[in-house]
């Protein structure tokens, strides 16, 4: 398996995975899919995720998952993934005198 964060680093291999996940999850992230697209040997997966970081201070992301299967398993994984900021709208609003 190939998992490949686009912009970022690939991970080759399932232990590669499955260290990097033991190391980067302080616990499970919290995945919202909006969108599950298949078509051929591919799956799309588009929605938001939540990651706890080691302080236990949560972040928000927009993701794009594209899986690619051969016989039934996962060989390839391309992760978009955008941070997400939380807009404060009382920081544009008008001051009352």
């Amino acid at each position: 398996m190939e998992w490949t964060f686009v912009g970022d680093k690939t991970l080759e291999g399932k232990e590669a995975v499955r260290q990097w996940m033991a190391t980067t999850y302080v616990e499970p992230p919290k995945f919202r899919v909006a969108n599950l697209i298949a078509e051929g040997d591919f799956v799309t997966a588009l929605g938001d995720i939540t990651i706890k970081d080691e302080d236990g201070k949560a972040a928000d992301y927009s993701y794009c998952d594209v899986w690619r299967f051969r016989d039934g398993k996962i060989v390839e994984l391309r992760a978009f993934v955008i941070k997400t900021e939380v807009k404060d709208n009382t920081m544009n609003k008008p001051e009352h005198h």
